[in-house]
Formats: C-alpha cells, structure tokens, sequence
C-alpha cells in the first residue's frame, strides 16, 4: 500500500515537469539526484491536496458508489483496506491529467499575470527573468528573441556575425551535454593570429542572392522552390543556418555595422615585426 501512495507523487511531479515550461527548461540543467529531488519535490507539492480532493470525493460518494466494494468483492484487497485501495487507485489513474492541467494553467497564469500577448512572449519572458543563466546564454537569449545581431568569436579564431535562430536547452556551461545554438550569418572570417584584428572573408547577403537567382538544386519534389525562392530572410537564413557550440564561444559582442566602419577607420594594426618578437 505504501508503493501506491508514492505513486501519485511521482506521477504528478514527472508529468508536471514535462508540460510546465519553467520546469521542463530548468530541470535540463539537473542531473542524477538533483534531478529526481526536483521531480519529487513538485510531485509533494501537487499529489497532496490531489489525494485531499479524492479522499473528499470517495467519502461523499460512499467508496465512488460501490467500486471500493467491488474490488474487496474480486479479491484485490481487505476489507479493511477497502477505501484506501480505491481511493488511490482513482488519484493514480487521475494523477496525469491533473498535473498535465496544473501545468497548462500555470502557465496561463504566468501568461496574464504580467499582461504578456501570446505564449511565444510567456515563454520569452521565463527564459529572460525567472530561469537562472549564464552571461553567454543571457546574450544569446537577446539575440534570439530580440533579433539583434551579435559577433562570436571561437576557439578556433573563426568569427562569425549574426543572429541566433535556434537555442537548445540551457544546460550548465559545464555540463558533458552543453547545449549547441544555431545562428543566421551576415558575414564570417577570422581573427588574425598574430594582429589578433578581425578579417571577413565571407560575406552572406552576396551568397543569398546567388542562390535566389541560381538554379534550384536539392531533392527535387518541389520543397527546394519554396525555401530558395522565398522572400524572408529567415527561410533564405536557414539554408545557411551555422551550428555551434556554447562552451567553444571565447567572447560575444553587440554588433552594429556603423561603429564597426568608424571602428575599422580608427584600428592601428601593429608592426608585424614586433609582434613576431
């Protein structure tokens, strides 16, 4: 009897986490038994007043109008016990729809609560203010959902100008699983070893017209039309989605295209004999 008063805890916690947006996101930054104690802590706090209302229910409707009778009648339990097999048999059949739409509201409230339009802003909001993050993933936050374009630079020296179109989990930046990020590029190169100044060699809007007026190539079933010939940037951006990794970024900077020019006109590029001494 004890194994099916834990059930409903971890029925409820489980199925909480998964379709409660705040929780579903932090809990990919737990691992092991932080993991399961967060699990277990938001079952406590749903599978109790779960079991109260059942509990309420059974003794009103005089063991759920007869099964509590009926299952002593079959066999499956005392008659002793009678009440209390029904009563959680009933909470743990009900438990994952009743986590499933405390989640949902939870959510909804979240959503009204501070006036926010949609549910791609309520989840905007979560990962900005109530999640706790990194320095790098708060910037690559602002660049996702703001549209603002950010320079990375990499441990390889390369350097790429963007903004990001997709963001995985926020894991820890030192978890074995970190989490990798896609980015729409404007321009790439690379920083110079030596001068450590900053080089394009790519620059993608040139390529993007190419393609919208070269000849389509791919599967060809009549998908490849809609993506090359497209009008917007992001369906035109996601042929050249670049995929990388949070833990290999070496530094992020707001990037504006006029500070760089006055920037570039201002850079006094040192003497590459003294840099070699």
């Amino acid at each position: 009897m004890g194994f099916l008063l834990v059930l409903p805890i971890l029925i409820c916690g489980f199925i909480y986490c998964k379709y409660n947006f705040y929780d579903k996101t932090l809990i990919a930054k737990y691992e092991g038994q932080s993991l399961y104690l967060h699990i277990a802590m938001r079952g406590l706090v749903l599978a109790f007043p779960w079991l109260t209302l059942v509990f309420l229910i059974e003794w009103c409707t005089k063991g759920f109008f007869g099964l509590a009778e009926l299952f002593e009648d079959r066999g499956f339990t005392h008659s002793k016990e009678q009440h209390l097999f029904s009563t959680m048999l009933i909470a743990i059949l009900t438990a994952p729809l009743y986590a499933y739409l405390a989640a949902k509201v939870r959510f909804k409230v979240t959503r009204y609560r501070h006036g926010l339009k949609n549910d791609f802003l309520t989840r905007s909001f979560i990962l900005e203010t109530m999640l706790p993050t990194s320095t790098h993933q708060a910037l690559l936050l602002d660049s996702l959902f703001n549209k603002r374009l950010y320079m990375f630079s990499m441990e390889d020296r390369k350097v790429y100008i963007g903004w990001v179109k997709n963001f995985g989990n926020l894991q820890d930046h030192d978890s074995n699983h970190d989490e990798g990020f896609s980015i729409i590029p404007i321009y790439s190169g690379f920083r110079d070893k030596d001068q450590l100044t900053v080089e394009f060699t790519t620059f993608y809007d040139r390529v993007y017209d190419a393609v919208k007026k070269g000849p389509v190539s791919g599967i060809d079933d009549g998908t490849e039309d809609r993506c090359t010939r497209a009008s917007r940037a992001d369906e035109i951006g996601s042929l050249f989605s670049i995929s990388l990794l949070q833990k290999n970024i070496v530094s992020m900077t707001f990037f504006e295209g006029a500070y760089w020019q006055e920037f570039k006109k201002n850079e006094i590029k040192p003497d590459k004999d003294s840099t070699r001494a």
